[in-house]
């Protein structure tokens, strides 16, 4: 009996043991944490930048039409056939461990509220706000050095962005129709500051549109090293006024559908 209750304690004491050995390496493992990351996301000042291409900077978050950044579009500031650029700010926590990589899911209105019309219809790229992709007009001034976007932190210039899906399958110009893209950002280390920007095309059918249209960060989500959703909040930006919309090139403008 004696024998057998040594053994006992034998092996428990050996369990143990490998318990306690384990723990550091638990400890040290890097997890994946929702909580490191802030998000900002805004529409580009429309007079900063040119409409047939893209731009802006998110720079000091300064709020106005010819300064950083808008909290909503005005339909007077666009003509049909323009892209209309967003902006998103990413910020990662200093206590962050490791290098992480996050999903950004966008929604938007590809319909109007009222009478139909125009649309922001796809995303057409989605890039880190970096030198070549830095893109100002006067009188906007991308404030950082060099010509840069300040909205950014210095960091190894490893990160990239990337649309990786996409769903269209609601028809433009249907009533209550909404499309949307996921936009992947890598790279995201302690401390850092990263501003994605991308663009949506609007289009418009040759009707008068009436009523608002908006684009919304749906969620997030951290995808490496594993996975946990980041509490985005209500983070929409309104497309008001969508009738003052401008029809300056004909080819952008078609007849009325019968």
């Amino acid at each position: 009996m004696v024998k057998k209750r040594l053994m006992s304690q034998t092996m428990l004491a050996v369990m143990l043991s490998m318990a306690l050995v384990g723990q550091p390496l638990l400890v040290g493992k890097a997890f994946a944490a929702g909580g490191d990351f802030s998000l900002n996301f805004t529409a580009t000042a429309p007079f900063t930048y040119d409409h047939a291409i893209g731009g802006g900077t998110f720079d000091n978050r300064t709020v106005g039409k010819s300064d950083d950044i808008v909290e909503s579009l005005e339909g007077g500031d666009f003509d049909c056939g323009d892209l209309v650029s967003f902006l998103t700010r990413i910020k990662v926590a200093p206590g962050a461990t490791g290098t992480q990589t996050i999903d950004l899911k966008y929604v938007w209105t590809a319909d109007t509220t009222g009478q139909s019309g125009i649309a922001l219809d796809t995303m057409v790229n989605a890039v880190i706000n970096r030198p070549p992709n830095v893109k100002v007009i006067p009188p906007g001034v991308a404030e950082g050095p060099g010509g840069t976007d300040s909205g950014n932190s210095p960091d190894d210039g490893g990160s990239t962005a990337t649309i990786v899906a996409t769903d269209y399958t609601q028809a433009t110009f249907s009533k209550g129709a909404e499309h949307s893209a996921t936009v992947r950002v890598t790279d995201l280390e302690p401390s850092e500051n990263i501003v994605l920007r991308f663009e949506l095309n609007l289009v418009c059918d040759g009707r008068r549109p009436t009523g608002n249209m908006q684009a919304r960060l749906a969620s997030a989500s951290v995808v490496a090293p594993a996975s946990d959703a980041i509490s985005v909040g209500d983070q929409t930006v309104p497309f008001k006024h969508v009738g003052d919309v401008k029809c300056t090139d004909p080819k952008d403008c078609p007849p009325p559908p019968k």
